[in-house]
C-alpha cells in the first residue's frame, strides 16, 4: 500500500495538487489506522510507532521545522493570524509525515528502487510530451523564453526543473545499481534515459534546475576523485562539465534564448533602468528586503506570521506603488527574516542532521538530493508551498525509511 501511495505522490507532484494531497493524507491514515474486521480502527501499534519515531533522531529532528513556525506565533500581531495559520497548515506536514514514515516497515531494496524507477519513467514521458509540444510551437515558445517566460510545464516550472535535475541522478543511480524490472535491455535503456533527461534539462532552460544539477554533479565528481585519489580524472570531468553549457548555448535554441535574456536582464539592473519589469531584478530586491527585515530583528525575527505584512509595508514605504511586493526569493533569508538567527540555526540543524546522522551522506543519491534542495533554497522559497514540501519530505522520508536497517545496525 505504501508503494502504491508513492506512485500517486510522484504523479501528484508532476500533475495534480489534488492527487498529491490525497496520497500524502493516505500515508497519515496508514500510520494512525488499521483494518479490523473490515472496519478502520485506531492502530494498536500507535504507541510503539511513536516510541520508534522518538528513538530515531533522523525522523523527529525534521519536525523541528514545524515547531519553529508554531512557537514563532507568539510574536504574531493581531491581523496577521490568518497568514500564520496558513504557515502552520503547510508546515504541519513536517510533524505528521516523519511520524507516518517512521511507522511504516522499512521499504525493501527492490521496492525502493522500483519507486525511483517509476519516478524516472514519469519524468521521461512527461519531458517527451513537453518536447513534442515545444517542437510543434517552436517559434512561439522561443519568443516567450526571449521575454523571460518559461517553457510550458504541467505545474510550476521551477519545481519541475528541480524534479528533473533529481531524476537525472536517480536514473544514473538505477543504471549503476543494475536495477531492472525484468529485462536486461532495461539497463542500457536507463542509461539512454539519463542522457535524454540531461539534454532536456538544457532544453527546458530553467536556471534553478540547471544550477542545482551542475553544482551537485561537481560536488559528486570531486568527492569521488578525493575518495578514489584520482584527482586528475576528477578535474578533467569538472572541465568537461564546464564546457557543456558553452556547447548547449550554440546548439540548443531555448538555452541560448534563456542565456541571452539573463544577460539582458543583468544589463538592465546594472544600468538601473528597471527593478520591476524583469524577473531577476525583482528577486534581488526581495532578497535585500528580507535581509533588511532580518537585520532589524536579528535574534527571533519579525515573526513568521508577521513577515508578509512587514514585506508589504516596507515595499510601500520604499517604492510606493512602483513595485509589487514579493516575499524574499530565498528560503534561508525568509527564515532569517521571520525567525531570526535562532530560527535559521535550528532550521539548518534540522535540514543537515539527517544527512550526517550515521554518515547517511555515504548514500550518493541521498547526498545529491540534499545538495539539490539546499541550492534551491538560494533562489526560491522551496518549502513554502505544497509541491515544494512534498518534493522535500517525500524523497527525504522515503530514503530515511529505506536506510532504517543501516541506522539500526550502527546503534
Amino acid at each position: 500500500m505504501a508503494v502504491f501511495l508513492a506512485w500517486f505522490v510522484i504523479l501528484g507532484m508532476v500533475y495534480s495538487p489534488f492527487l498529491l494531497s490525497v496520497a500524502m493524507i493516505g500515508y497519515g491514515v496508514l500510520a494512525f489506522f488499521s483494518l479490523e474486521g473490515g472496519r478502520p480502527v485506531l492502530n494498536p501499534d500507535l504507541t510503539k510507532h511513536f516510541r520508534f519515531y522518538l528513538s530515531d533522531k533522523a525522523y523527529w529532528v525534521i519536525s523541528l521545522i514545524f515547531f519553529l513556525v508554531l512557537f514563532s506565533g507568539i510574536l504574531t500581531e493581531s491581523g496577521n493570524f490568518a497568514y500564520w495559520g496558513e504557515r502552520i497548515r503547510l508546515k504541519i506536514a513536517f510533524l505528521l509525515f516523519p511520524f507516518a514514515f517512521a511507522s511504516l516497515p522499512p521499504i525493501t531494496d527492490k521496492a525502493f528502487k522500483g519507486v525511483m524507477y517509476f519516478f524516472v519513467g514519469v519524468m521521461f514521458f512527461t519531458c517527451l510530451g513537453i518536447g513534442i509540444h515545444y517542437i510543434i510551437h517552436f517559434e512561439e515558445i522561443n519568443h516567450l523564453i526571449h521575454q523571460g517566460q518559461p517553457m510550458p510545464t504541467p505545474r510550476n516550472h521551477i519545481r519541475f526543473s528541480l524534479l528533473l535535475a533529481y531524476s537525472i541522478f536517480t536514473a544514473f543511480y538505477l543504471f549503476k545499481k543494475k536495477f531492472t524490472l525484468k529485462y536486461e535491455w532495461e539497463r542500457p535503456l536507463m542509461l539512454g534515459i539519463t542522457g535524454f533527461l540531461f539534454l532536456f534539462l538544457h532544453l527546458l532552460s530553467v536556471r534553478s534546475g540547471l544550477v542545482a544539477f551542475y553544482m551537485t554533479a561537481v560536488v559528486l565528481i570531486l568527492r569521488r576523485a578525493w575518495v578514489s585519489k584520482k584527482y586528475f580524472q576528477g578535474l578533467a570531468l569538472v572541465a568537461l562539465m564546464a564546457a557543456i553549457p558553452v556547447i548547449a548555448y550554440r546548439a540548443i535554441p531555448s538555452f541560448k534564448a534563456k542565456v541571452d535574456y539573463s544577460l539582458y536582464d543583468r544589463w538592465i539592473r546594472q544600468h538601473d533602468l528597471s527593478q520591476n519589469d524583469y524577473s531577476d531584478g525583482g528577486r534581488v530586491v526581495s532578497i535585500k528586503m528580507g535581509l533588511e527585515i532580518g537585520n532589524d530583528y536579528p535574534l527571533l525575527g519579525v515573526g513568521a506570521g508577521n513577515l508578509r505584512q512587514e514585506v508589504i509595508n516596507r515595499y510601500a514605504q520604499k517604492f510606493q506603488e512602483d513595485m509589487e511586493p514579493k516575499m524574499p526569493h530565498n528560503q534561508l533569508v525568509s527564515i532569517y527574516a521571520g525567525t531570526g538567527f535562532v530560527g535559521l540555526g535550528l532550521f539548518l540543524f534540522a535540514f543537515f542532521f539527517p544527512l550526517f546522522y550515521k554518515k547517511a551522506y555515504r548514500h550518493t543519491l541521498f547526498l545529491s538530493f540534499h545538495i539539490i534542495v539546499f541550492l534551491s533554497f538560494m533562489v526560491e522559497n522551496t518549502i513554502e508551498n505544497s509541491i515544494g514540501i512534498a518534493f522535500y519530505l517525500f524523497f527525504l522520508l522515503l530514503s530515511l525509511n529505506y536506510q532504517t536497517k543501516d541506522r539500526i545496525m550502527e546503534e
